[in-house]
């Protein structure tokens, strides 16, 4: 396969699964060969990641993108697609897809769609339009979004293509050790550790998490529990952490770059999500280092899992059903070790990186292909 020059762009301001991912498929890209750049918001976190990456074959340029129809935004877009000529235009939220997809077809470059989360897309004009009409290929993090999408008006199922998240199996190992972790959080041996991982915004459940927690504490009382992680709900969690039903069982620990360490100390780690998951990139990251997932029934959560063969699933906006399956892992060590291992046998033969990067440089490929037919 000829090497391409792909030209992701992203308008989002936050950093999340969404922005880890176009961070990671690029380092895979230039490994590859390829050439990559990324168009992004001033200021924001995905910048300051771009500014990280040394590589003659990368670039990136931050474009202030307000809304979808912006002429100063259409203006900058334009000029830096002309000069860099690149082979696909990769978009990857609702501003920057509308920008970047009219330019596309006024340029004659194909456009490949991402959709990263399980947030239903009104069926009505222009809404369908924006996929129907732009992208040769809609990319997906999981079977349940690929569902929503082929539902609108116009989306064919050979558009949409379903590539779940993967994970770096060199960083997230079983042997990885999580004793620094434990010992940050005053854990003796053998007290169980439960973890919650990821950006804290509403519909991650984080509230559910630590009304799981004193149901939890009635069965184990020497349970600890750990939230990490940043984002807009950061201080109300940390104020509510502190709760007295609580029992100061629970740290919130912020932003964290040693995640495979913080999972590597778990017991059990919890996704509570009630909205808009995908397959969450930390739930394949735990599989990778064994470590038991409750998580509960959104998204692709439930393909991951294959009805509790790696995983258990717990009901939406449900404490008392996270804590059911957080007890149940702590109660049943075995059971837990075997289905661990089941869920990582399936990470390894499924989820790594090079697996999902030979499936999206198929996705571009094709796109090519037909786009030029």
């Amino acid at each position: 396969m000829k090497s391409l020059h792909i030209l992701h762009s992203e308008a989002a301001v936050g950093w999340g699964g969404q922005e880890i991912r176009i961070i990671q498929e690029t380092g895979m890209l230039l490994e590859r060969g390829h050439r990559v750049s990324i168009v992004c918001q001033p200021g924001s976190p995905l910048l300051e990641r771009c500014r990280a990456i040394a590589h003659p074959e990368f670039k990136f340029y931050p474009v202030a993108m307000p809304r979808p129809v912006s002429p100063g935004a259409f203006s900058a877009l334009i000029r830096i697609i002309k000069k860099g000529k690149p082979d696909i235009l990769h978009t990857h939220s609702s501003i920057d897809s509308w920008l970047v997809s009219i330019i596309g077809k006024c340029l004659n470059i194909p456009i490949i769609r991402s959709r990263h989360v399980s947030i239903p897309v009104k069926n009505i004009f222009p809404n369908n339009w924006l996929y129907s009409t732009f992208p040769e290929r809609i990319l997906t993090s999981g079977e349940a979004i690929r569902n929503l999408l082929i539902g609108l008006k116009g989306v064919t199922e050979e558009q949409v293509v379903s590539i779940p998240a993967g994970v770096d199996m060199q960083r997230f190992d079983p042997e990885v050790s999580g004793k620094k972790i434990r010992a940050e959080l005053g854990l003796i041996q053998d007290q169980p550790l439960i973890g919650k991982i990821g950006v804290i915004r509403g519909w991650k459940g984080h509230n559910y998490f630590l009304e799981a927690v004193p149901l939890v504490l009635e069965e184990f009382p020497d349970a600890r529990f750990v939230i990490a992680g940043a984002g807009p709900g950061y201080e109300e969690i940390k104020e509510r952490a502190r709760a007295p039903e609580l029992k100061g069982s629970v740290t919130v620990v912020g932003h964290r770059e040693d995640i495979p360490e913080i999972i590597a100390a778990m017991n059990v780690m919890v996704l509570a999500s009630f909205a808009g998951e995908g397959t969450s990139q930390v739930i394949p990251q735990a599989f990778a280092m064994k470590t038991p997932v409750v998580a509960t029934r959104g998204g692709s959560i439930a393909e991951l899992f294959r009805d509790g063969e790696r995983g258990v699933l717990a009901d939406i906006k449900s404490g008392k059903s996270l804590a059911e399956g957080i007890v149940k892992i702590l109660q049943n060590p075995e059971w837990a070790r075997e289905m661990a291992q089941n869920a990582y046998a399936y990470c390894r033969d499924e989820l790594t990186w090079d697996k999902k990067m030979d499936q999206t440089l198929k996705v571009y490929h094709d796109a090519l292909d037909s786009f030029q037919k």
